[in-house]
């Protein structure tokens, strides 16, 4: 390292001499606010020799920590359960924590008194004076002088946890500047830069994006992976003893910064730690790396005009040597002026050639020589060349080949609608062909109560069918037996579906299990700096695991008896360590069944048995006092998802569940019973196979959806409602051609141009439905008849959907709507016109 480019830096006097120190740059440009470093030729005082705003080779002793502020718990003789605790400053005044206190629980300040050990504060006394415990905190009695209601614990927790954060940290020593090391994330960049220790981080921010010419808005500072707030201080960073802290840089559009904007090379190592021996002592000292080059001059080269490539002479590529003596001590002659020196080069001359001018005539052998004809008038040459003849066929061609183009245009179209049309019948046979295979495995293989209302619905319609069969019959006595076995068989139907049904749902309940094990058992898991997967087994989870094993082992069936003892030794053992009496019942049970199979009892006589003590294992893994570290997080989840969502009283099994869990249609005025109840109580169930109301429902939404109409009334109803306007309103069957099929069957629009609603509805089929589209005015097409009996429909629709239409006019005269429906212009071009 050259000794003239260095800046001295000395611990003290004693120092031996000779010792040289270097004092760099953070990365390729001077310190914002740091005033410039002086060079020295000799080590003297540390303390006198070094500036100290400088952010680097400062001392490496600890700084002692003090603790200024006190941690303070006021409590509620009147609610012991109530504790409130906020930080103050040490010098603070009762007075102002009285006031602080007051406003936070919302009470007059004469109103409050503050004891400690049955002492009333005084208001002049600060809370140094005050005696606290070990720790340093102190626990002071809140009371109202006139006895008026307060609650501590209504004060919120996010207006003191950044105070007890603050409090039990350590007190650093106070930088004037801080440099942080900024690590730009996915271009391996790394630059570094010093600010005053008052500066926030906004005010960085914007010094970067001046910097790197972007907006301060699109940057983000990261501190182990958690956001800097912008109105923090450089002086709330960890920063290490030497002022040092290391930020990560990223961009929220992932745009990549331009480094060349700071420095053109980038500096391996920034910051250095030295170790240099003074006399008997060694001292470490922090060493800033910076890059002074020298502007070269530019004496000429050649550029390369393929590539753009520019080579410079030799001289430029090597730095000059350094003068003895700088050029303001020089006075000489030689340096005042400056000599010149003349070359001669060739100039240019002029020469003269041979051309051909229109002056100057040279015979060439390409000349021809022309000889003059007849004279020719006008009107000969325009009987000669007929133009007009010529220009007749021109246009005729012209003609032809214009008609012939339109012709193969509208074959091509032709063709083309054809395939689309027999493109579009195709999906249709398709999606109906998916529909009812679909339709057929939810019959044969249900799992959802909607599969099992399909079943249900279908027994139903075969009762009625036999039950009209039946009625046919004139004489009694064989009516009476028919109806007889008509009973039997719908009683071994229904309970050959209750069983099936029965078995889903223990399959189902069984997979919960196995989930909620798997989920209490899965470690902690995070990715880390490499990108490598990390994870990390806790107690809790460990033991989780362990209760997961045992509970996976006493379910095998497959296992002999001497295996079954050993296991249920073993689970006696573990199950000793809790001291709860669901714990000793299932001893009790464990115990039963050794007694059970060592007098040889098979296992389908131990089944319920077994089932029990599964269901008390599985419930002894799910008791929070049992194994809180097991179960923390789902309990917190299970709270957080009550606590955010809208809770409702069921009137049937007297629980408080979630609006999820109720079933909802347009026409309900309140949450009365749950969906669980309303499925299994007869009054409330209707055997109603609702699958194809639901594909109308979903056929009207997609229609709408791609007529760009977000606002429209058909996404807010639900399959009841839908079964309803087709039952009741249409009874089921198409309002022109009378179908009754009801997969053949669709609600679309009545008039076109307008939104889709119970009012503006029209059930046909779906041929006739594509016909219905193509029409802008339906009352001059369709009988008076048949549109007077539409309106009839629509009056009975606005009638029985009163409150919909209510809200309806009620947003979209207030113009609320707006902000859900999509604009006119957006619904122009949504749907090409037929």
């Amino acid at each position: 390292m050259d000794a003239k480019r260095t800046i001295g830096i000395a611990p003290d006097s004693d120092c031996v001499k000779g010792v040289i120190a270097c004092q760099c740059e953070l990365g390729r440009e001077k310190l914002l606010t740091a005033p410039p470093y002086n060079r020295v030729s000799s080590p003297q005082d540390e303390n006198k020799s070094r500036y100290s705003t400088a952010p680097c080779a400062r001392d490496i002793d600890q700084n002692k920590c003090p603790i200024s502020h006190v941690l303070i718990t006021f409590k509620s003789p009147l609610h012991p359960n109530e504790v409130f605790n906020k930080v103050f400053p040490a010098n603070t005044a009762i007075k102002y924590v009285k006031k602080k206190l007051a406003k936070l629980l919302g009470l007059s300040n004469n109103n409050i008194l503050l004891t400690k050990n049955r002492t009333v504060l005084k208001d002049s006394s600060l809370v140094s004076d005050l005696k606290t415990d070990v720790l340093g905190n102190l626990v002071i009695d809140v009371f109202t002088k006139d006895s008026e209601e307060f609650s501590l614990s209504s004060i919120p927790k996010e207006s003191y946890v950044h105070d007890l954060l603050h409090a039990v940290m350590p007190k650093k020593k106070a930088m004037p500047f801080i440099a942080i090391k900024f690590n730009i994330r996915n271009q391996n960049g790394i630059f570094t830069r010093s600010y005053h220790s008052i500066m926030k981080i906004h005010e960085v921010k914007k010094n970067l994006a001046g910097l790197f010419d972007t907006a301060h808005d699109n940057l983000v500072l990261l501190r182990r992976e958690q956001p800097l707030q912008d109105r923090m201080a450089l002086l709330d960073l960890d920063y290490d003893k030497y002022g040092i802290a290391e930020v990560e840089l990223l961009t929220k559009n992932n745009e990549k910064l331009r480094l060349e904007k700071l420095y053109k090379e980038l500096p391996i190592n920034d910051v250095l730690s030295v170790m240099v021996p003074f006399g008997n002592t060694i001292k470490q000292i922090n060493v800033e790396i910076f890059t002074e080059l020298i502007e070269k001059p530019y004496l000429g080269g050649y550029r390369n005009i393929f590539t753009g490539i520019e080579y410079h002479h030799a001289y430029t590529q090597t730095p000059q040597k350094p003068e003895k003596l700088p050029p303001e001590k020089k006075n000489c002659r030689d340096t005042q002026t400056a000599e010149e020196r003349e070359k001669i080069y060739d100039t240019d001359y002029s020469r003269a050639t041979q051309m051909n001018c229109v002056k100057a005539y040279i015979p060439s052998v390409n000349d021809k020589i022309i000889t003059p004809k007849p004279y020719e008038t006008f009107e000969e040459m325009k009987r000669r060349l007929n133009h007009d003849h010529y220009a007749s066929i021109i246009q005729r061609a012209f003609k032809h080949y214009q008609f012939r183009i339109k012709v193969e245009r509208w074959l091509k179209e032709c063709r083309d609608r054809i395939n689309r049309m027999r493109e579009q019948d195709q999906k249709e046979q398709e999606a109906m062909q998916r529909r009812l295979q679909r339709d057929l495995v939810t019959k044969t293989f249900p799992k959802t109560r909607q599969d099992f209302d399909q079943l249900y619905a279908m027994v139903d319609r075969w009762k009625h069918a036999e039950i009209a069969r039946i009625s046919q019959l004139h004489s009694k006595g064989p009516k009476i037996a028919e109806f007889t076995l008509l009973l039997d068989k719908e009683v071994e139907l229904l309970r050959c579906i209750e069983a099936y049904r029965i078995k889903i749902k223990e399959d189902s309940r069984k997979i919960k299990e196995e989930r909620f094990l798997e989920e209490i058992s899965k470690p902690v898991a995070w990715y880390g700096r490499s990108g490598k997967l990390i994870t990390m087994d806790t107690i809790e989870i460990q033991r989780a695991r362990r209760l997961k094993e045992l509970y996976n082992s006493f379910i095998r069936e497959d296992t002999e008896v001497k295996e079954r003892l050993e296991l249920l030794v073993d689970m006696k053992f573990a199950l000793q360590e809790f001291r709860h009496p669901l714990a000793e019942e299932i001893i009790t049970l464990l115990d039963q069944e050794c007694d059970l199979l060592v007098r040889r009892y098979n296992g389908f006589q131990l089944q319920f048995l077994r089932q029990r003590v599964a269901a008390s294992i599985l419930r002894l893994i799910k008791t929070s006092e049992l194994n809180f570290g097991v179960t923390k997080c789902k309990d917190i989840r299970e709270y957080r998802q009550m606590e955010q969502s809208r809770l409702y009283f069921c009137e049937l099994c007297h629980q408080v569940k979630g609006y999820a869990e109720f079933p909802l249609n347009t026409k309900m005025s309140g949450f009365l019973v749950c969906t669980s109840c309303s499925w299994k109580d007869v009054n409330e169930r209707s055997w109603v196979d609702m699958t194809p109301y639901k594909f109308i429902l979903r056929a009207v939404q997609r229609e709408e959806r791609r007529r760009k109409c977000w606002g429209s009334l058909a996404f807010v109803l639900q399959e009841k409602d839908i079964f309803f306007i087709v039952e009741k309103l249409w009874h089921s069957h198409s309002a022109i051609s009378e179908c009754k099929d009801i997969t053949e069957l669709r609600l679309c629009r009545w008039r076109v141009n307008d939104d889709w609603s119970p009012w503006n509805c029209f059930l046909v089929t779906v041929q006739e439905m594509k016909a219905h589209l193509k029409l802008q005015n339906p009352q001059d097409v369709y009988d008076e008849e048949l549109v007077q009996k539409v309106e009839t429909k629509h009056k009975l629709a606005k009638a029985n959907f009163e409150q919909l239409m209510s809200v309806n006019k009620r947003f979209t005269e207030s113009g609320d709507w707006q902000s859900v429906r999509a604009p006119a212009v957006a619904r122009v071009n949504a749907v090409e016109p037929i």
